[in-house]
């Protein structure tokens, strides 16, 4: 299953925005659980010109941007502040000039962030099939699991863990990610086994990678269920069980397969879609042998 998924710093992307403060109550709460730090990061979206006439402007495009920085590090003090006597933990800030994902990417990189906690207002339509949302490039791009947050997730705590799993071969590297969250929420991990295929043999194989991933929560004493499905739409049949079951965290591999030019992959339809929190983990790159049970 690979290296062990330890929480110790935490990067929540914060645009002083409803879905960035509830991001930074989840991440808040995760912090207390695991002992970990808070890294706050404020970006301030930099627009380049490459007409001529920019030049005029790059003096008081920078003066902009300096008495923006300036401003929104005086809030950012007061938020980290304001933790660090809550709480007790150590709350670090910065605000950064560039564009928003690549920003928050690179910054994640550099501070060798565990997990980045990020609000995400969605998206829809052709921005999303053709621009895709910060929150979803973020997810691509990242070194690191990102859990992304929209407004209607207001219950702090994850007690009820969504874990999809079908025959797509990419990871089963997430389970362990799903154990190490469930031990310390004290959650319920809920398997959900998506069958896509017909063929009787394929689905046999795909009922033993189920029974692995069953082993594997048992073997760590964490409480479980099981469900199976079969639908080729895994993305609407994952969120409509997690709603069903009243959910607080559904748990994703980011993988690439798409599901039509308009439809986009399974994975960007939930991030841009769930109203549940969604983690979401990039595949390590490793023995394709070791890595069996897909999302």
């Amino acid at each position: 299953m690979g290296k062990k998924f330890l929480i110790k710093r935490i990067l929540i992307p914060y645009d002083f925005s409803e879905t960035a403060e509830l991001a930074l109550e989840h991440a808040t709460f995760m912090a207390k659980l695991h002992k970990a730090e808070i890294n706050l990061l404020h970006v301030i979206e930099s627009y380049s010109f490459t007409s001529a006439i920019s030049n005029a402007f790059s003096k008081s495009q920078s003066e902009y941007e300096s008495n923006i920085e300036t401003s929104s590090n005086v809030r950012m003090k007061e938020i980290a502040d304001k933790l660090h006597q809550s709480g007790g933990m150590k709350v670090n800030f910065r605000t950064n000039v560039g564009k928003i994902y690549k920003t928050i990417i690179s910054s994640a990189e550099e501070m060798e962030i565990d997990v980045i906690v990020m609000g995400t207002h969605g998206t829809s339509g052709f921005q999303e099939f053709l621009m895709g949302s910060n929150s979803y490039r973020v997810v691509m791009g990242a070194p690191c699991p990102v859990i992304s947050v929209q407004t209607h997730a207001k219950k702090i705590g994850f007690k009820d863990l969504v874990l999809p799993v079908d025959n797509s071969g990419v990871s089963r590297q997430k389970v362990k990610h799903a154990v190490e969250l469930a031990k310390h929420y004290k959650s319920v991990i809920h398997i959900a086994g998506i069958m896509t295929m017909s063929d009787v043999e394929l689905q046999r194989r795909f009922e033993v990678k189920i029974h692995q991933v069953k082993e594997y929560v048992e073997e760590h004493e964490i409480p479980y269920t099981v469900k199976m499905f079969k639908g080729d739409n895994i993305a609407s049949i994952t969120m409509e069980y997690a709603t069903q079951i009243n959910a607080d965290l559904i748990i994703i591999m980011t993988e690439q397969e798409s599901a039509g030019l308009f439809m986009g992959s399974f994975a960007q339809q939930i991030v841009n879609h769930s109203k549940i929190p969604v983690m979401s983990i990039r595949p390590d790159e490793g023995d394709p042998e070791k890595i069996s049970i897909g999302y």
